[in-house]
């Protein structure tokens, strides 16, 4: 590294990708200590040895309609944002995931010579292939987190690296479940049922009421259910949600402890159904947009892929169960989720789900931050 201090941003817009831009930073301090790295975040960024510009709530939307009621907001916290890190001079942009804030970011950044960086490839795999070469336009380099990724941009001049998934590393390969339901206070031998929709405001408000519903059609009084949420107005709404159903929840901190200890799980689509897999939870994925942008992904034939959750991506079929769109009603979810606790699959699943996390192990220790080290060191 030159003797001037470089400096990086890094902009997380939703908690996926914030746990990953945590453990990007934290290889980073330990190969480069002095470089300066500005980020966009939550509580676990800014807890970190960094300076944080701006807080990522206002960008957590989903939806191709969803965007467009908050749209004002939104353009003038990008434009904002994009100002910032032009005044500040930045050396590198890390785009963390939440391509529809990133990238929009990346172009403008990227017109003024701003070298950009996308961490995690975008679900080119299940819809909108093409994306690669409009994406060549304004990246220069992308981590990716599953080992098939690079060779999805093998015909544009991005360079593309395989970086394994950090969870990968954190969740051990074996998961005792009455040792993990133990150390979070939970009787070890009672079955337990996780309901984890997501993150975001609007997956909590959607698909909470109908989780709630069904494991109120579900548990009987030996279960045990449990749950967790990214700050504690989250966990107000969604608990709020599930008393109104009559359920009584186990709230925790922390995701990962909530999937160790579940026998089962009820689950959006996205990071979630990937980190119960690690955890080795067998699980039914639920996932709901509004109407007007399933159309329109169906009405373009979007959709490359029949399955979405990222279990089946990685088994290439229809590992674990998804209830999706019109199909995903409480006796949907109710039937579905029967279905699967009684089936003799579930060692088999959990097999797979093994096998699974081995081939999302990084090529070698903090390989992500070596990476963007060597390119600091280039620039």
């Amino acid at each position: 590294m030159s003797k001037k201090s470089k400096t990086i941003a890094v902009v997380a817009g939703e908690a996926s990708g914030e746990l990953l831009a945590v453990d990007l930073i934290k290889q980073l301090k330990l190969l480069q200590p002095e470089i300066r790295i500005l980020v966009v975040g939550g509580a676990k960024l800014s807890a970190l040895d960094v300076e944080l510009i701006a807080d990522n709530e206002i960008f957590q939307v989903m939806g191709l309609v969803e965007i467009v009621a908050d749209l004002p907001a939104l353009l003038k916290a990008k434009n904002q944002l994009v100002k910032t890190l032009l005044d500040r001079q930045v050396d590198l942009y890390i785009g963390v995931d939440a391509p529809e804030l990133n990238f929009a970011i990346a172009k403008k950044l990227h017109k003024q010579q701003v070298p950009v960086m996308h961490y995690v490839s975008p679900s080119v795999w299940a819809w909108r292939p093409k994306r690669v070469y409009k994406m060549a336009r304004y990246i220069d380099y992308l981590l990716t987190l599953f080992p098939f990724e690079p060779a999805l941009y093998a015909d544009t001049t991005i360079k593309t690296f395989f970086v394994g998934h950090p969870m990968a590393q954190q969740i051990p390969i074996e998961v005792n479940k009455s040792q993990q339901k133990a150390i979070i206070g939970l009787e070890p031998e009672c079955f337990t049922l996780a309901l984890l929709p997501g993150s975001r405001s609007r997956e909590i408000n959607t698909l909470m009421p109908l989780f709630a519903a069904a494991a109120n059609q579900l548990a009987n009084s030996d279960w045990q259910l449990i749950s967790s949420a990214v700050s504690p107005e989250k966990q107000k709404t969604a608990n709020q949600i599930a008393k109104q159903y009559g359920l009584k929840i186990h709230w925790f901190d922390d995701s990962q402890a909530v999937l160790k200890a579940a026998d089962f799980a009820i689950v959006g689509s996205g990071t979630v159904a990937l980190e119960a897999m690690l955890c080795k939870t067998p699980m039914v994925v639920a996932y709901k947009i509004a109407a007007m942008s399933y159309g329109i992904v169906r009405l373009f034939k979007l959709m490359k892929l029949p399955y979405y959750s990222l279990p089946n991506v990685l088994h290439g079929d229809f590992l674990v169960p998804e209830v999706m769109q019109n199909d995903l009603t409480v006796p949907q979810l109710v039937l579905t989720t029967q279905q699967s606790l009684q089936s003799n699959r579930r060692l088999s699943v959990v097999a797979e789900f093994t096998r699974l996390h081995r081939q999302l192990l990084p090529p070698e220790n903090q390989q992500a931050g070596q990476i963007v080290s060597d390119i600091m060191e280039a620039l």
